[in-house]
């Protein structure tokens, strides 16, 4: 790939400054174990810059802008938002910019490595009187509260995303594990309180942290639902949220914008991240929001 062709992404067209960064990056390869970045909306996130997402957000100042971009036009000003898989919090920090000081993000991270990350970057958070406050867990979501083995491969050593819930694992496993808490979405939101916006991202375990959420969704108290699937649909995960009333599109996008794309449109190289869905009960508001062209997630106190 050319220098050219890998430059045109949006996170450096509507970036430039991050073209200067991603060249001091190549001039200096070996990096600290941590250091401190600012997100594009304002907020510090400290990275271990060796490892997948640390070196990702490094280069481009963001990782998976397309999703970023679904929660900065989806999450309004006062509402909750829920991120199941907070790993060390950069989808975390972006919804409490948009939730802002009247509302409320709550995490949940099992790793506790990773939960010690996320814990050190929302006390820095807390000094900007912009962010929603934040409501950490190290939980793992689940559909029965109890315990479960978070099983780590040995290649998450440069990719702290890889590691899974597997409630069948032996525990003799060569594999490094850590046994963890698992509880249900309801065990932790108030009755009755709705949710904005719920990210899941838990590597093979979404259909249980669904499953599990299932009478909160039943009373219509979670709107948008944003999640990574690997399979082709219809899977499992599309089958349960379309039966429990969501409409799902495919996030897709162009250098000019994100885009909802219907929910079998394949997958393509176009979107810089991971294979992402939206499900949503407002399916009209949501394609509302994704008609203008740009990428507000690169701005700090966007307003609706």
């Amino acid at each position: 790939m050319n220098l050219l062709a890998s430059l045109k992404r949006p996170e450096y067209v509507f970036r430039p400054a991050q073209v200067f960064r991603r060249t001091m990056c190549s001039l200096r390869p070996e990096a600290p174990e941590y250091m401190t970045v600012k997100l594009p909306w304002g907020l510090p996130l400290r990275i271990q810059p060796n490892e997948a997402q640390g070196s990702l957000i490094r280069r481009l100042g963001v990782y998976d802008l397309h999703s970023c971009e679904i929660m900065s036009r989806l999450i309004d000003p006062g509402e909750l938002a829920v991120d199941a898989g907070a790993n060390m919090g950069q989808m975390t920090s972006l919804m409490a910019m948009r939730a802002g000081p009247r509302g409320q993000v709550i995490s949940f991270e099992p790793h506790p490595v990773l939960f010690g990350e996320l814990q050190y970057n929302i006390a820095a958070w807390k000094q900007d009187p912009q962010a929603a406050p934040i409501s950490a867990h190290q939980l793992a979501l689940s559909n029965r509260e109890g315990a479960a083995q978070l099983v780590v491969p040995a290649r998450a050593v440069r990719n702290q995303m890889l590691a899974f819930l597997a409630d069948d694992a032996p525990e003799n496993t060569q594999l490094e594990h850590y046994q963890v808490p698992v509880t249900t979405l309801p065990a932790i939101v108030p009755e009755g309180q709705p949710i904005g916006l719920m990210k899941i991202d838990v590597e093979g375990h979404e259909l249980q942290v669904l499953s599990g959420a299932q009478p909160l969704m039943a009373a219509g108290n979670i709107r948008d639902i944003l999640f990574e699937d690997h399979d082709t649909p219809p899977t499992p995960v599309t089958t349960f949220l379309e039966d429990n009333g969501y409409k799902i599109f495919r996030i897709g996008g162009r250098l000019s914008g994100p885009e909802l794309d219907s929910i079998d449109t394949p997958f393509t190289s176009g979107v810089h991240g991971p294979p992402n869905f939206l499900a949503t009960r407002d399916a009209s508001r949501a394609k509302a929001r994704m008609a203008r062209r740009g990428w507000t997630a690169n701005q700090r106190n966007r307003r609706d």
